[in-house]
């Protein structure tokens, strides 16, 4: 069957990110046979125009949406992707009369919602590579697609089917690489972007707000080392690209995993660079040093909190104890790294931000630390039981419009308020910097010299570029 793969992602802040889900789909459906035309809007310069050229152009069985996200998930200035989705939307419908199908990680977080808005055919929930090739070779038989693992259906009696998402994929070995070949990736290193790649799909913690067990499942499963080595190997041979980032919801566990594929890195000697997402869990300065020796560039810490109090409040999995570990053995190995801060959950005060500023002040020093306040509600969260407990969000709130939580003590001059305490600390940078121009400009500048991690200088910026406060 020839299908329009369409990956509709096109923000480009902090840097564009290329559609790694979309590549994996990609892969697997020319795997089963089917013929793939795919159409990046993010690398696209006038993507309607694009669109319009393509369907006009090929004689497609069925057009397929990959929606990467569903907002930008930034309290002080949300913005919805869906109607840039539903403008593709609309001109899919003018131009073609097949079936119009959804998916990606987006789309998995409001399936519901994107059915009833977009009116398509299909939609397929969670992983994708599977579920889409049924979908694929179905149509082309003119089979119904009911009954399909993970799938959703055109609304009956204005409502879409029920689904809940495609059964885990418990051998990622078996399926076939992401087609990386369609992407242009240079259009996206330029802007200070990287090729994506997963070492494993899951997640097994259970932070209140967090949709990763969702979307992956509550267990890892873990891809063989030596074969997320050899896709890094095959990309960089085919393209010369030489910034990567493992994209998993955390690189560093489990531990072992992580370490064998530094190992398998390191082995190869393959003169490439990498950054991943980590938080404390078993990082150490073994693993640490393992990641500098393999090529690691940066590593970014998704600690969201630091006080005792709102490890708990937010059921992070680790604490205090571990955070400092890790940082320090991040610091003394030479690498790099990053703290992404999430203030404003459940009970959480300012006297509790301040605390976490002055125990980080006591750990190692980061290059940065993001601090950003508001969280994003997802559908079947703890956090969403808790917003709603509370009357923040109202039971009939339709949570594919950007709905945030706040903590009631925080709710006053909060955007003045996180500014004040982000000036106390160089290494902090608060939502008010990053809309200055000299942060804007100084981003352009450090992608035109390519300087990686972007953020790797970013408390020069803080102790010359701004007054600091005590």
């Amino acid at each position: 069957m020839k299908v329009l793969l369409v990956a509709t992602n096109r923000e480009r802040s902090p840097y564009p990110v290329a559609p790694l889900g979309a590549l994996c789909v990609a892969g697997a459906a020319r795997a089963g046979g089917h013929e793939v035309e795919f159409l990046d809007m993010g690398s696209a310069r006038f993507p309607k125009m694009a669109l319009r050229s393509a369907l006009a152009q090929n004689d497609f069985q069925a057009v397929a949406f990959g929606i990467r996200n569903l907002d930008n998930c930034w309290f002080f200035a949300p913005r919805s992707y869906f109607d840039e989705v539903r403008e593709y939307a609309d001109i899919v419908r003018q131009r073609f009369s097949g079936p119009l199908i959804l998916g990606g990680t987006g789309f998995s977080v409001s399936p519901q919602g994107w059915m009833r808005r977009l009116k398509a055919d299909c939609g397929v929930m969670g992983e994708g590579e599977r579920a889409f090739q049924e979908v694929l070779t179905r149509l082309e038989k003119g089979q119904p697609l009911e009954g399909i693992d993970g799938v959703i259906t055109a609304p009956r009696n204005s409502a879409p089917s029920v689904a809940v998402p495609t059964k885990a994929i418990a051998q990622l070995g078996e399926l076939p690489p992401p087609a990386h070949d369609l992407c242009h990736y240079s259009r996206y290193t330029r802007g200070g972007g990287f090729v994506g790649v997963q070492t494993k799909r899951g997640c097994p913690f259970k932070c209140s707000y967090c949709i990763y067990p969702q979307l992956e499942g509550k267990r890892y499963r873990l891809r063989p080392p030596e074969a997320v080595v050899e896709e890094v190997e095959k990309v960089f041979r085919q393209s010369k690209m030489r910034h990567f980032f493992f994209v998993d919801s955390v690189f560093n566990d489990p531990r072992k995993h992580a370490l064998a594929v530094c190992r398998e890195l390191t082995r190869r000697r393959l003169p490439v660079r990498w950054n991943a997402f980590c938080n404390p869990v078993g990082f150490d300065l073994e693993l640490a040093r393992a990641m500098a020796e393999a090529g690691c560039s940066g590593v970014e810490f998704g600690l969201d909190v630091a006080s005792d109090k709102m490890f708990a409040a937010m059921n992070k999995p680790f604490g205090q104890k571990e955070t400092r570990i890790a940082l320090q053995a991040t610091h003394d190995a030479g690498l790099p790294f990053a703290n992404f801060m999430l203030f404003g959950g459940p009970t959480e005060t300012w006297k509790d931000v301040l605390d976490t500023q002055n125990f980080l002040k006591d750990c190692a020093p980061a290059n940065a630390v993001f601090a950003t306040i508001g969280i994003r509600v997802f559908e079947n969260t703890p956090l969403a039981a808790t917003a709603i407990q509370e009357g923040q969000v109202t039971p009939d709130r339709d949570l594919f419009e950007p709905t945030y939580y706040l903590s009631s003590a925080m709710a006053k001059d909060t955007e003045l308020n996180l500014d004040r305490i982000a000036r106390r600390d160089e290494s902090w940078q608060s939502p008010v910097d990053w809309r200055r121009f000299v942060t804007k400009f100084g981003q352009k500048v450090t992608v035109m010299l390519n300087v990686r991690p972007q953020w790797k200088h970013l408390r020069s910026y803080g102790r010359h570029m701004r007054k600091q406060e005590t």
